[in-house]
């Protein structure tokens, strides 16, 4: 049992540890897809980006 809970414990760390390494978005990132076409708005900040996946990178100026 013990050996279960060390793994589930070590999945969970390394899940967090590649999360934080896929992506630069911040906690205020909130992107929506305002067309069809692939248009992106984020609707905290206002940046846009064009694509048919939603931007891996926050866009903010000045970050």
């Amino acid at each position: 049992m013990p050996v279960l809970l060390l793994v589930l414990l070590l999945g969970v760390f390394a899940y967090f540890v590649w999360r934080a390494r896929t992506t630069t978005l911040t906690r205020d990132c909130r992107w929506r897809q305002v067309s069809r076409d692939g248009a992106w708005q984020c609707s905290f900040c206002g940046s846009k980006a064009q694509g048919k996946n939603m931007p891996t990178a926050c866009q903010k100026v000045g970050r």
